[in-house]
């Protein structure tokens, strides 16, 4: 079981690593969206030879929709990954795929379309093209994970804890909202603004970047209960999202999920961990109600 962890900080590594995390999650300033930070290039550098010192794997989120103009640069970014040792590209525009098969690393990749995965055949589907594995959608619930976990024949990943992207548009709209009622827009690349609807009472996290609009769920996804079963139907690899929380909590989730693999209480675990962090809003999201069901 690879235990996943997004990076914020390069400080982070080896708290993470005592944590138990065997694979760290990075993003650049260019190429990756929708994670705790963007570091630059010589900070990569500095975190990924860090990680593989430890003994930990790397990875980085490839997961930009790319234009024609914008290929070169990845092309020359993945040839960058490839010299350092880069265990893991998280992708989800086929012109990645296309230029991993031309540098030899569509064995490296990992497909993770959002919201998409929602079948085994799908997901057979991208394997078979010798990725490396694929992330399940975090809109089906425990039984259809199961399914899918059982169904396919090759890795698979799930997102187990934290804040999930719900919605990305390459709009920029809250600049589009604050030009139409003349207001400032103070919101772009900030961590702390939220999107409240007027039918729901839940503080859905909203980030804007170059990239366009991200809106999250108004929850934090705590699949503690869940590891084990997932686990034993053939999930390969779990993780553990830390964008929007801070690194204590993201790393005692990650001990949590360790402490359960190696056999503890997952329920004992859950409790201990949601009363010491209760006010943050923990659910199960879709785990147990499809989507279409949910108002």
């Amino acid at each position: 079981m690879e235990f996943i962890v997004t990076v914020e900080k390069i400080e982070d590594i080896n708290l993470f690593c005592e944590a138990g995390a065997t694979v760290l999650l990075f993003c650049d300033e260019f190429h990756g969206t929708r994670a705790p930070s963007k570091f630059k290039q010589e900070e990569l550098i500095e975190a990924f030879g860090k990680t593989q010192e430890l003994g930990l794997k790397v990875a980085v989120y490839m997961n930009r929709i790319y234009t024609d103009k914008e290929l070169e640069q990845a092309e020359e970014y993945m040839k960058f990954l490839k010299e350092h040792g880069v265990a893991f590209i998280y992708y989800n525009d086929p012109a990645v795929y296309i230029l991993a098969e031309s540098l030899g690393l569509v064995g490296h990749l990992v497909y993770e379309p959002d919201t998409l995965m929602t079948n085994s055949r799908d997901m057979q589907f991208v394997l078979d093209q010798g990725i490396h594995h694929a992330v399940l959608s975090t809109e089906i619930t425990l039984d259809e994970m199961k399914e899918m976990c059982i169904n396919v024949h090759g890795n698979t990943e799930a997102i187990l804890f934290g804040y999930l992207n719900m919605s990305y548009s390459k709009r920029h709209l809250i600049q589009n909202y604050c030009d139409e009622i003349g207001a400032d827009n103070t919101c772009v690349n900030k961590m702390n603004c939220v999107l409240i609807e007027s039918t729901r009472e839940g503080k859905m996290p909203i980030l804007e970047d170059e990239q366009g609009t991200h809106i999250f769920t108004d929850y934090i996804l705590d699949a503690f209960d869940e590891f084990k079963v997932l686990k034993d139907t053939g999930l390969k690899s779990m993780r553990i999202d830390g964008i929007f929380l801070p690194r204590d909590l993201v790393v005692d989730a990650c001990k949590a999920f360790v402490m359960i693999d190696l056999g503890m209480d997952s329920e004992v675990i859950r409790k201990k961990f949601e009363e010491k962090y209760s006010e943050y809003p923990f659910s199960k999201g879709y785990m147990y109600q499809k989507t279409n069901l949910v108002k």
